[in-house]
């Protein structure tokens, strides 16, 4: 498919063998906030298809170059077979001239083509083009969040020492998978798969949860090769586990990324979120990464207090929108 401008032809087609990396440069330069490299869009891309979920890369190009791309995908956590998840973004120096309407079209016939029932893209709302682009195509805004994020050459995290003190002499300990492997932990996959599947339960989200594969959580947690074991943290009590949270880092930034942080309902409201964070940051600080980057729904509100008690600096919101195909 062609789109005709003046002095300027943009095509679409699918990603090209050699294309992963100039399709997620050009998304990251556009979202820096979201920042992803080749090799993970890729991986995501063919994990979904191994799932038996439709996903596919689309790119822009212009005389030959990558000038922006859009992705399409099924969230494996919250699935639905006719429902899908949207990325669409073109890079900032070849923006306003026609790429993301040539993408938009092109994902549009791809997603009636399977049948789909709705979409999902995320946009922020202070974007001078994103909200009135998925407007005059027929999305409507509803969920909100926040990215925020924490910066670590600042953190102080000895503020915090009583309340590790304190859950320390409740029996409260903090493990990382690094250790938990070391120790030869029995049926450690199969504890920490449960451990995420029940904390998830409760966290708030625009599509409805459903319960999360083994292989998913193998291939797509414990298989990301952008987890850090290190960073992969688990609260303990008498043996059992409480709670968890996970950093990240992309090849796209070297800024670190938050995974799902939960606590199992019985241990909420006593501090055991905030001993995570804080384990989690001087993690980060021992690995010289200068920011953690965390994204909460606007309503989980007992999350966002914890990350605006630690020091995290929200951006502007999120927002998801939604439209319809049927």
């Amino acid at each position: 498919m062609s789109t005709l401008h003046p002095a300027r032809t943009i095509t679409v087609g699918p990603t090209g063998p050699h294309e992963w990396n100039a399709a997620a440069q050009a998304y990251t330069a556009a979202l820096p906030h979201d920042p992803i490299s080749g090799d993970e869009l890729r991986k995501r891309n063919e994990e979904q298809r191994a799932w038996g979920h439709h996903a596919g890369v689309l790119v822009a190009r212009q005389a030959g170059e990558v000038i922006g791309s859009a992705s399409y995908f099924q969230d494996p956590g919250a699935f639905h077979p006719q429902r899908f998840t949207l990325e669409l973004a073109v890079h900032p120096d070849h923006q306003g001239h026609g790429a993301g309407a040539a993408l938009w079209q092109a994902l549009d016939g791809q997603l009636r083509a399977l049948n789909a029932e709705s979409a999902r893209i995320l946009a922020r709302e202070d974007h001078p083009v994103a909200p009135g682009f998925l407007a005059r195509r027929g999305f409507t805004g509803d969920k909100r969040y926040f990215t925020s994020a924490l910066r670590l050459d600042t953190f102080d995290p000895r503020p915090y020492e009583a309340l590790e003190q304190r859950l320390k002499a409740l029996g409260v300990h903090v493990r990382s998978l690094s250790e938990l492997r070391a120790a030869g932990t029995p049926d450690l996959t199969g504890r920490l798969h449960g451990l995420m599947s029940e904390v998830r339960q409760d966290v708030p989200r625009a599509e409805p949860a459903t319960p999360l594969a083994r292989q998913v959580f193998e291939e797509a947690v414990l298989g990301d090769p952008g987890l850090l074991p290190g960073a992969y943290l688990v609260a303990e009590h008498g043996g059992a586990f409480i709670a968890q949270t996970a950093l990240y880092h992309s090849e796209a930034s070297p800024d670190l990324l938050t995974g799902l942080t939960g606590v199992t309902r019985p241990w909420r409201g006593r501090g055991v979120a905030t001993l995570l964070k804080v384990a989690a940051a001087r993690a980060g600080q021992a690995l010289g990464a200068p920011l953690i980057r965390t994204d909460n729904a606007s309503d989980n509100a007992p999350m966002l207090a914890v990350n605006d008690r630690l020091g995290f600096v929200r951006d502007p919101a999120s927002v998801s929108h939604l439209v319809r195909f049927t």
